[in-house]
């Protein structure tokens, strides 16, 4: 076989090899990579209650805002959230302002209050909060 012909059939095998070898080398995006580039708001990326990250829905107050002292208050809010390691989703989280709270239940998550409770969060307003996945702990 002629150097050319063998070039012709190794050179399609080579380039092959090359992207494989640039997609896999490039990390894929995270759970929450792909959240905020959906325009969900992760602020303030920091782990809270241990290694959770928390991320509100577009357009709506971040985290940052509720424990900031500038009077930011919803109603209620809906957060994504994801481990801190690896930045994988873990769940969902509801808040509700603590003053709308009306006893609902919350069984979901086993580290949630007796009865099923919505657990108080001390910010700058309370709020109420029903986790949608698993933890070990309430702190």
């Amino acid at each position: 076989m002629t150097a050319l012909k063998l070039s012709v059939l190794v050179a399609p095998v080579i380039a092959a090899i090359a992207l494989a070898a640039t997609a896999l080398g490039s990390p894929a995006a995270t759970d929450m990579d792909r959240a905020k580039a959906a325009g969900w708001n992760c602020n303030p990326e920091v782990p809270i209650a241990g290694q959770y990250l928390h991320c509100s829905e577009p357009g709506k107050p971040s985290v940052a805002d509720l424990i900031s002292a500038d009077g930011v208050t919803v109603p209620s809010m809906h957060l994504r959230v994801f481990n801190l390691v690896g930045e994988t989703f873990a769940g969902t989280e509801s808040l509700q302002r603590a003053d709308l709270y009306q006893g609902q239940k919350c069984p979901q998550d086993a580290a949630n209050l007796p009865g099923g409770a919505w657990s108080l969060l001390d910010l700058a307003v309370d709020y109420r909060a029903c986790h949608r996945f698993e933890r070990t702990s309430t702190s």
